[in-house]
């Protein structure tokens, strides 16, 4: 019978407590999306368009800050809910884990490129609004960098609860022809890539953040 020492993670960035108030900002974050498509609805509907992604007004006229106003309209109330909950989901844990550089800087402006990628699949004259995309890769973010993270766990146990969990809150029940579901595929990528340049670049701290023992194991060797 030999030993030897097998060098176990005990707790990882993730296993600590979130930042105190990222419960506040998360509901601060998903007030003001709320607030912009009040506002549309109840005082200037006109708004709606004037804040919508529209092919030619961004592409030919230059009106790049479109991609970002249009995060805040939605369609109707069933629309922003929807959003609401992930968005505040994802707020939480982004800025929680990550802090204000990842949630909301990088975020928003990742936000503003999956849209910008999406209107180029569109003809003239669609009105793309809603934080969907912007939803879409969070989420694409948070469950690949979760696995990358997470070496309490085996491989094949993290994948596993990464795409259950994608499956569970990501994929529709139902198909609706006013969704852009190009959209939310394009947020994901975009996300997934996010995640895995975000490791890359930060793995040196990521790793430094990690508790790491060491238990001894016998092994019988036949002779």
């Amino acid at each position: 019978m030999e030993t030897h020492r097998q060098c176990v993670v005990k707790s990882t960035l993730l296993s600590q407590k979130p930042r105190d108030n990222s419960a506040l900002i998360a509901i601060a974050a998903v007030l003001m999306i709320s607030l912009v498509s009040v506002f549309c609805w109840k005082e200037d509907p006109a708004l709606c368009k004037d804040f919508s992604a529209i092919p030619e007004r961004v592409f030919r006229d230059g009106e790049y800050w479109r991609l970002f106003t249009a995060i805040g309209v939605h369609a109707d109330l069933k629309h922003l809910l929807s959003n609401a909950i992930l968005f505040t989901f994802f707020s939480y844990l982004l800025y929680g884990y990550f802090g204000v550089l990842m949630f909301p800087l990088l975020t928003l402006l990742l936000g503003g490129v999956v849209n910008y990628l999406s209107l180029l699949t569109y003809p003239e004259g669609i009105r793309l609004v809603g934080a969907s995309g912007l939803v879409y890769l969070m989420a694409g973010f948070w469950l690949v960098i979760y696995v990358l993270i997470e070496r309490r766990l085996p491989v094949k146990k993290r994948v596993l609860r990464s795409v259950g969990v994608g499956l569970v809150v990501l994929v529709p029940t139902a198909l609706q022809p006013s969704v852009s579901y190009r959209t939310h595929a394009i947020g994901f990528a975009v996300g997934i890539a996010a995640g895995i340049t975000y490791f890359m670049a930060m793995k040196r701290a990521i790793r430094a953040a990690e508790t790491v023992e060491s238990d001894e194991v016998d092994e019988m060797v036949i002779m």
